[in-house]
């Protein structure tokens, strides 16, 4: 019949996108450098051409490949810091989520630097923390300044007293905005097709050049629509050798 199938190598699946430091681009696990739920991953090349012409009609004889962009657009829905920096153009390897927590065991008064606490553990000097006094939007950001057995200082004062149970968390603290020469990164994706076999893309210098947006609805499920853009190596490079001319490399079995 016409149009008839030859295999089994359709489109529909999904993909794990990984993203980590140039040098370990042949080594992200799913592990250490997932960036977590992930739809409608797609990579595009855009090959451009310079023509030759000839004649009044000027017809086209020849043709030279004078660029080929390729790009990456993904729907991401994990709102981590390190996805967050991420999508900022920021390197966000490094961030991890916090679990250092304090709860006060003593009552602080408008205008006081300090706060006793139950635990300082987990807590260091430049620190950034929350500070949350019993409603979810009643919080309070600060940076600790120094630490103590049982005591919490930050660099500014209270604005509001705070009774005995409030909490002090360890957080995250990520430049919006940030003027920063932006790092090149590597990423891996590997993804099913619909009979399961496994494709894998190899990106050895990438950036996160868009995708940054932060939406508190109701209405649906909001995503950080990454995109990355390809560059080609350098001698400079750890893996100039394995990656020549090229931006990536697609490993399929079918």
């Amino acid at each position: 019949m016409a149009g008839e199938a030859k295999t089994s190598a359709f489109m529909l699946g999904t993909a794990t996108v990984m993203l980590g430091a140039q040098d370990d681009v042949w080594d992200l696990t799913p592990a250490d450098h997932s960036i977590g739920l992930v739809k409608n991953f797609r990579i595009t090349g855009e090959p451009g051409f310079t023509e030759l012409t000839q004649g009044v009609k000027n017809q086209i004889v020849y043709s030279v490949m004078t660029q080929n962009t390729i790009r990456a657009s993904m729907e991401a829905y994990e709102y981590t810091s390190k996805n967050l920096a991420y999508a900022l153009g920021l390197e966000g390897s490094g961030l991890t989520a916090q679990t250092a927590e304090a709860t006060l065991t003593a009552t602080a008064a408008v205008d006081d630097t300090d706060v006793t606490v139950d635990d300082e553990t987990g807590f260091a000097v430049d620190d950034w923390v929350m500070i949350q006094d019993g409603a979810h939007d009643k919080v309070y950001v600060r940076k600790v300044s120094a630490t103590a057995a049982g005591t919490l200082t930050f660099t500014k004062a209270l604005s509001a007293a705070l009774p005995i149970g409030a909490t002090v968390r360890k957080s995250n603290m990520i430049g919006v905005g940030s003027k920063a020469d932006q790092p090149f990164l590597s990423a891996k994706v590997v993804g099913t097709i619909a009979d399961g076999t496994e494709v894998a893309i190899i990106c050895p210098k990438i950036r996160v050049t868009n995708g940054f947006s932060l939406g508190f609805t109701t209405e649906n499920f909001d995503n950080l629509p990454l995109e990355f853009s390809f560059y080609d190596l350098t001698a400079a490079d750890t893996h100039y050798a394995d990656f020549p001319d090229v931006q990536a490399r697609l490993f399929t079995r079918k």
